[in-house]
């Protein structure tokens, strides 16, 4: 590799660090001056795990990040930079711990997303990537990667919905309005994910379109994940009544 190389290679890493930094700069302070408000100083000290998955994600995004602009995959700044927004909107709502089955199930969502919108396997991404039959009734492979990830990532958004958003409101209100809250929650930014991938496909003059077929089975995917978790949730979670929790 030549010394233009090199240099070419150094400023793709510095610029993947700078966005990997941004998802971390402001949750990880040490301390919280007394000055701040309320919301800012009943956050929850990080976990270790949540601190893994946090490590994590970071090292994800500047490796993908630099490998995506390394072998020139169009779709590069869109994936890194989507899971840097999410990731930093997460840290941003955060107040509770996340468990930390959770906090690393979404740091692998995270690598599963970046390595599916980023990796070649032959002439398409990883994302089209499947085992087995196709069918021509359904449109679609048996087994695909894409499906998988789709339902994957909602199962896990959906407990992530439920630990950030809902268990801090289990005091004050109904615990199966909650489930079906969160499992709206994830189905909806399953759906904006389409938007985003829409937006991207217009961007590249029709890369890696997959058609109806496609938008269809990734929304069946999310409702399967988001479904799936939202049942998990409420056969797992005692059933209390808002009046019942607050007079005890």
């Amino acid at each position: 590799m030549d010394r233009l190389s090199w240099l070419h290679l150094g400023s793709m890493a510095g610029t993947c660090n700078d966005g990997a930094a941004m998802i971390v700069r402001r949750p990880l302070r040490s301390a919280t001056p007394a000055g701040l408000g309320n919301s800012e100083a009943a956050r929850a000290p990080f976990s270790a795990s949540e601190r893994l998955a946090i490590a994590i994600v970071v090292a994800a995004v500047i490796g993908f990040c630099i490998y995506g602009f390394a072998s020139g995959a169009p779709s590069t700044v869109g994936y890194v930079l989507s899971v840097i927004v999410i990731g930093a909107g997460t840290l941003w709502l955060r107040r509770t711990v996340v468990p930390g089955p959770t906090a690393l199930g979404l740091a692998l969502a995270a690598i599963l997303d970046l390595a599916g919108g980023l990796i070649n396997v032959g002439s398409n991404v990883l994302y089209n990537a499947s085992i087995g039959p196709y069918s021509q009734t359904l449109g679609t492979h048996y087994l695909q990667y894409d499906h998988f990830v789709h339902a994957y990532v909602s199962l896990v958004v959906t407990f992530a919905a439920w630990s950030i958003l809902a268990v801090p409101r289990l005091a004050t209100h109904r615990r199966q309005d909650l489930v079906i809250l969160t499992a709206g929650l994830a189905l909806g930014l399953g759906a904006l994910n389409e938007v985003v991938e829409f937006a991207a496909t217009l961007a590249h003059h029709g890369a890696h379109v997959g058609g109806y077929y496609n938008t269809g089975w990734d929304l069946i995917s999310n409702l399967i994940g988001g479904v799936a978790g939202g049942l998990l949730i409420g056969r797992s979670i005692p059933a209390a009544h808002p009046d019942t929790a607050r007079s005890g």
